[in-house]
């Protein structure tokens, strides 16, 4: 496919927004089903009470940073490279040359599966800038060390990785064809090695 494809070609569904926040909604029933037991049995204390008001001031914030960190995420796929804008506040670009995805993948988690969702996910051979060693995940500015999979779900690049969240399936194997066929155009040169 020639010319620049964009989010406009294949957009990131606005249901992916409901989707992140269904963690908390879960979390949210769990805290409050226990709240409900404790009031049964005439146990209420402060502590209770502020971690109720806490979720509840946490939903609606993180419903409206969801749909910011959409609204603020942008791809397009040209010629030569795969580039990315990102940020609500910190504004930040990448230009990803085709030859060094090294793996392109397409992920759904359960969520996803249930409305209909996935991911593509790139990952290059260098670790990029402001990149942490294998085993560690950068959390407001604390380095945490992490030996599992990173369980929330990533928005744009971080590191060696960039991920397109919120495709539908379909869109999703559409975009991974055209970076493989984009892989296959443009191989590694020399100066892009980083040797």
């Amino acid at each position: 496919m020639d010319g620049v494809i964009t989010e406009q070609n294949y957009p990131v569904e606005g249901i992916w927004v409901l989707k992140s926040i269904l963690g908390s909604l879960i979390a949210l029933l769990v805290f409050g089903s226990f709240y409900l037991i404790r009031l049964r049995f005439g146990i209420n204390d402060n502590d209770t009470n502020f971690y109720l008001i806490v979720f509840a001031i946490f939903i609606p914030f993180y419903l409206v940073y969801s749909a910011l960190r959409r609204a603020t995420f942008h791809y397009s796929i040209d010629a030569k490279f795969l580039n990315l804008q990102q940020g609500i506040l910190n504004k930040q670009q990448r230009h990803i040359p085709y030859g060094v995805i090294q793996n392109v993948f397409v992920k759904q988690d359960l969520f996803d599966r249930l409305f209909g969702l996935a991911s593509l996910t790139l990952e290059n051979a260098s670790m990029g800038a402001g990149s942490q060693q294998e085993g560690q995940t950068k959390l407001f500015g604390l380095t945490l060390s992490n030996k599992k999979q990173q369980r929330v779900e990533m928005v744009g690049f971080s590191g060696n990785k960039v991920s397109i969240p919120g495709l539908t399936k379909q869109n999703a194997e559409v975009l991974k064809g055209i970076v493989l066929q984009k892989m296959k155009e443009n191989p590694i040169e020399d100066s892009q090695s980083g040797l």
